[in-house]
């Protein structure tokens, strides 16, 4: 038995839709027939399997969607309702992934409780996307949302962080430092790449400049429909997922309607709308045919839905709404519910708050005017306290300097780790027994991976979780006591807790502080490596080595930089409350906050930025701290200098209680001795 198609267009909307794809080759979304129409529904069978043919002559053995719907309960939010749909895509493989990530990476090495995964995130993200969506199919019914896009919400709410690698964002980092390293010092990489070229006739693949989870999060709900035994169908979107082996009947997967067995069966529209909600934008090559440069899950009218999981407007979200309350509930015990703000929300009209980044607006002369996820203008302070909650969140969780000082000794791990041609591991191209994936990757040419590029293949990625310390530490024991010398030592230091430590600190918000922060690291640490000083230490004279230490510029913000993030974010008066229950084109049009009106828990800087320096040698701690406080001292002088004044030093030997002046500006025909600092010692400067 063929599988049915479902006739979503009229001819006359079918012939429009052919000739807009004709003229500028692009898959836009046409107008939607009612899903809810019983044309457009299935009868649920037998719970028993079937057997289907397929269109190029397969024969498939699919069985029904159960239609059990669930419950599991949250720490944060309760009573999770998990509806069949979800049920099956939340038991694939790369959904229960998330369950072995934590959600903080190394934050739990600062504050034990925060051992709350991915997963748990993930829920909570699907279930405040759920309420919301059907809130606005409440409270605003001529909008045309629909159930079947309140379901395609919550997925896209479940699935949006499956491209998290080990530790989350500490992986992002160790991509960053890896492919720095590879352009930068070739030579750690040789013997690796010719290893690898000579077993399998290929160069390994190169790193891109920048990696973004959001895309291997499409690559992985791909997967996870592959595992199903479907796959989106970009020939006929508006026909029900291909199906292309055995698994899940794309006829009976989809939406079971309330108050009978009937299925609205998705579409691979509706698929191609969950990844555009997960991405935030139009998608691009190799998740398109082509790049897109429209939304082709829905149209203009329903532009809204796509700002409830992933904001690019102003940064409100149910993502952050999870993760801020989350985060701050296990590290510090904290209320931070910030549920009035999803209770209150409204769609109305507003003008684009992000032009320059904005798709649509981009090329636009004035910024356009978008249907957005706006607010009451009495919700301006709570609006403004969630802004506020994250950068209180990374100042005291995500950048807590045991967070970092454990982050950074996993990263020098990992890339330790990485140029080992022994640590490379299999894709499993070739494996029988591996799990379904899609045929874009039918000819993958790479047997085995760095962990760095595990990301690139979905077989491999499921199985790279937090769980990679052990498989390191198991592959080093077992190749004996003199393999892996520069890994052994880092192991032994990560498993006992003895991690890097932050010597030195310096806030930038005083007077020069631009020109510091304009220095990259790399010349903050040639700068420090200028300061030629050594410390006369019980073992003898220690020297500072470019190896001894790690610079980190960090940036901590509200969310969009220099600027107040709630003046993105756009609120109606009193006056508009029955104007909110129009259609579209006649909704009401929100504003920006007036500067006036803003509350007074507004603060005065919406950025924070510093310096640290971490030492990754236990033995000179003390000396580094004194080092980068040199640092420091010299180069805000420098910087505060009026033209034609300079700064001198000499060889000063000093003594055990060193000195306590200041340094003083001179011009060029003075001299004097720089302050020394106990027990170090400083080369002449000329």
């Amino acid at each position: 038995m063929e599988p049915k198609s479902l006739q979503l267009f009229t001819e006359e909307e079918e012939s429009v839709h052919s000739s807009d794809n004709a003229n500028n080759g692009l898959l836009s979304p046409p107008r939607r027939l009612n899903l809810l129409s019983p044309s457009s529904t299935s009868k649920t069978p037998s719970r028993g399997a079937r057997k289907i043919k397929s269109k190029d002559g397969r024969i498939f053995t699919v069985w029904p969607m159960s239609q059990d719907e669930r419950n599991c309960n949250d720490e944060i939010h309760g009573s999770i309702q998990i509806p069949p749909a979800v049920h099956a895509i939340l038991d694939t493989a790369p959904v229960q992934r998330l369950g072995s990530l934590h959600q903080l990476g190394c934050a739990f090495y600062a504050y034990p409780c925060c051992t709350h995964t991915r997963k748990e995130h993930s829920l909570g993200v699907m279930k405040l996307s759920y309420n919301l969506a059907k809130k606005v199919l409440k409270n605003q019914k001529k909008l045309g949302v629909t159930k079947l896009d309140v379901l395609c919400i919550s997925i896209a709410g479940l699935c949006h962080d499956l491209g998290h690698g080990p530790y989350s964002h500490a992986y992002e980092a160790f991509l960053t430092v890896v492919r720095k390293r590879e352009n930068d010092h070739p030579e750690l990489y040789k013997e690796r790449n010719k290893r690898f070229k000579q077993t399998y006739g290929i160069e390994i693949p190169p790193l891109p400049e920048k990696y973004a989870h959001e895309k291997t999060s499409l690559m992985m709900v791909d997967f996870s429909l592959a595992i199903l035994g479907l796959e989106i169908d970009w020939d006929n979107l508006d026909n029900h997922l291909k199906q292309v082996n055995d698994g899940l009947d794309a006829e009976r997967f989809g939406l079971v309607q309330d108050d009978s067995e009937e299925v609205i069966p998705f579409t691979s529209r509706d698929w191609v709308f969950i990844k555009e909600c997960i991405y935030g934008k139009p998608l691009e090559f190799p998740d398109a045919p082509v790049n897109q440069t429209t939304f082709v899950g829905r149209d203009k009218k329903k532009e809204f839905l796509y700002q409830i999981v992933n904001n690019k407007l102003n940064g409100w979200d149910t993502d952050r709404s999870d993760y801020f309350e989350r985060d701050s509930s296990a590290a510090k015990k904290e209320g931070a519910n910030f549920s009035i703000l999803s209770r209150e929300v409204r769609v109305a009209r507003g003008v684009c708050p992000v032009p320059l980044y904005c798709f649509e607006c981009k090329e636009k002369i004035e910024p356009g005017v978008h249907l957005m996820l706006c607010h009451p203008h009495k919700l301006i302070g709570n609006a403004m306290n969630f802004f506020n909650q994250r950068i209180k969140n990374h100042e005291e969780i995500y950048t807590h300097k045991k967070t970092l000082t454990a982050e950074l000794l996993l990263i020098d791990l990992l890339v330790e780790t990485d140029r080992e041609y022994d640590m490379l591991l299999s894709t499993q191209i070739d494996d029988a027994d591996g799990l379904p994936i899609h045929p874009k990757y039918d000819n993958f040419p790479y047997h085995k991976l760095p962990i760095s590029r595990a990301w690139m293949y979905p077989r491999l990625f499921v199985r790279l979780d937090d769980s990679v310390l052990g498989i390191i530490e198991n592959k080093v024991v077992e190749t004996g006591p003199r393999s892996f010398p520069t890994l052994r030592p880092l192991l032994k230091r990560f498993r006992g807790h003895d991690f890097y430590k932050c010597v030195g600190e310096v806030e930038l918000e005083t007077i020069g502080g631009a020109a510091m922060w304009a220095l990259s690291e790399d010349e903050i640490k040639r700068d420090i490596m200028n300061e030629d000083v050594f410390y006369d230490g019980e073992d003898g004279l220690l020297h500072l080595n470019g190896d001894d230490f790690i610079i980190e510029k960090r940036e901590l913000h509200c969310g969009s930089k220099e600027n107040n993030p709630v003046s993105q974010m756009r609120f109606y008066s009193k006056s508009d409350n029955q104007k909110l229950k129009n259609y579209a084109e006649d909704l009401p049009m929100a504003m920006e906050v007036d500067q006036a009106s803003l509350p007074m828990n507004t603060l005065k800087f919406f950025i924070k930025r510093s310096i640290r320096m971490y030492s990754r040698s236990s033995e000179k701690n003390e000396f580094m701290s004194l080092v980068f406080e040199n640092w420091r001292s010299h180069k805000e002088q420098r910087l505060l200098a009026p033209p034609g004044c300079s700064l001198k030093t000499f060889l000063q030997d000093g003594d055990d209680d060193g000195h306590d002046s200041q340094p003083t500006l001179l011009t060029q025909e003075d001299e004097i001795v720089t302050p020394v600092v106990k027990r170090a010692k400083r080369k002449l400067s000329v």
